[in-house]
């Protein structure tokens, strides 16, 4: 997918193919299958904007690892690199390049997908439900808080995800420790994002590993023999959910209340209401600024407090609200 003005300015109607370069790699992609999207360019961070995006399916005809802690990608040939880490078969839909690995969760196999693009972990609420009946501590609070909170779409999601933290995942001889989760819920019309998202993958799935897993590992994916390749780099960060408890909804550069998060039955922020917009956070006038820049500035730590400046029916209200660890 690339930029509406990017796919004009390479012709791509009229050319039959597209050929880009990453690195010293040399790819060739069909323009039967480049599309324009109007959701490009976007930001992330830092005037950095993304005018393309460079699918699974793009990619599987190679080996590529993501090394987050070295922050690269490389891009090899079939056969070509040397192999570290623990070795965990998956499943390949050809036509997305979406794998799916099994994760071993409270003694039970579930098929899961590896996400890149995802920056957090979600996964189906109704498979949550039936840990929490075994394990009520696993649920955290309701409400997407934090890098959870990723879609900001206002379509019900979110707002009535479950927060959970899940306290070891076994993928294949690896014990991933203390992940957490946004079990989703159906949207407002009733459908569940998970039926869709796993016509994408080779099997049915109950979500997939997001950034908040993905960046512990340096991960190389052997596209050709269906393997990938996990050597750990740091252990996950039980707090990375300690946040102001406010779901967000993103729309044209403004940032707005779509729900409040609750822990224990109780809201955690007093003082806000749904459909507030949400004008400053401490000294960071959220308008224009990046969701990066919206998370750090409501992380914390539990019981700290941020200043928000809400404006509600043309009036702007001052709120202390509190970091609570989800």
């Amino acid at each position: 997918m690339l930029s509406k003005k990017l796919y004009e300015d390479l012709n791509l109607a009229s050319n039959k193919t597209l050929r880009l370069r990453i690195g010293e790699m040399d790819l060739t992609v069909e323009s039967a299958n480049v599309a324009g999207d109007d959701s490009l360019p976007f930001s992330i961070g830092e005037d950095r904007k993304v005018e393309g995006v460079l699918p699974a399916g793009v990619l599987q005809s190679h080996q590529v690892k993501f090394d987050y802690a070295g922050r690269t990608i490389t891009l090899a040939q079939p056969g070509t690199l040397q192999m570290q880490g623990t070795a965990i078969p998956f499943r390949l839909n050809p036509k997305t390049g979406l794998i799916a690995i099994e994760a071993r969760i409270d003694g039970h196999a579930y098929p899961i997908t590896i996400d890149n693009g995802s920056g957090y972990t979600w996964i189906r609420q109704g498979i949550a439900q039936e840990w929490f009946a075994r394990h009520p501590d696993w649920r955290r609070g309701i409400g997407a808080v934090g890098p959870s909170n990723m879609r900001m779409a206002g379509d019900g999601i979110e707002t009535a995800g479950v927060l959970v933290r899940i306290p070891a995942i076994k993928l294949g001889t690896l014990s991933v420790r203390q992940v957490g989760a946004l079990a989703i819920a159906p949207d407002d019309h009733g459908q569940d994002f998970m039926d869709w998202y796993s016509t994408k993958n080779a099997i049915s799935v109950i979500g997939w590993l997001g950034g908040n897993v993905l960046r512990h590992f340096a991960i190389t994916i052997d596209y050709p023999n269906k393997v990938s390749y996990w050597e750990p780099q740091s252990a996950l960060d039980p707090h990375d959910l300690d946040y102001v408890g406010l779901t967000l909804l993103s729309r044209r550069g403004e940032y707005f209340v779509a729900g409040i998060a609750a822990r224990n039955g109780r809201p955690t922020v007093t003082g806000v209401q749904v459909d507030d917009k949400l004008v400053q956070i401490g000294a960071l006038a959220t308008h224009g600024a990046s969701r990066e820049a919206i998370f750090a500035a409501m992380h914390g730590r539990a019981g700290e407090t941020r200043a928000l400046i809400v404006e509600r029916a043309g009036s702007r209200v001052q709120v202390q609200a509190r970091v609570t660890s989800f």
